[in-house]
This record gives C-alpha cells, structure tokens and sequence, in this order.
C-alpha cells in the first residue's frame, strides 16, 4: 500500500507528483542537527551536550 492508495486519489498529473513526492522513501536524506545549549540549562544537559561534542569528534577524526 503506497501513498496514493490512502489519501483522494488524485485529479491531475500535477497532484499525482506532489503526493508521490510526499510518500515516505526506504533511504531518508541526510539530516543534520545543530545543537545549541540554552541559557537556562542544567549541569546533566551540559554535561551530556560536552559527551555527544567529545564523541562526534572522536569518531570523525
């Protein structure tokens, strides 16, 4: 069952592209994360965003 069988089926081929765009594919794209500690935060966020930097560096080095 793919997209198109779930929603109105389409009019135009116009409408047909957009919802074939729109369904969910096997390979995601890339997606990428920014990470920004907030004025407010606590000792375990901080700590914990400290973990994930020390990490990512290690293992893309």
């Amino acid at each position: 069952m793919d997209a198109l069988d779930r929603v109105a089926k389409p009019k135009t081929k116009r409408a047909k592209r957009f919802l074939e765009k729109r369904e969910s594919k096997l390979n995601e794209n890339i997606k990428n994360v920014m990470l920004i500690k907030g004025g407010n935060a606590n000792a375990t966020v901080t700590q914990v965003l400290k973990d994930g930097y020390e990490n990512f560096y290690k293992n893309h080095q």
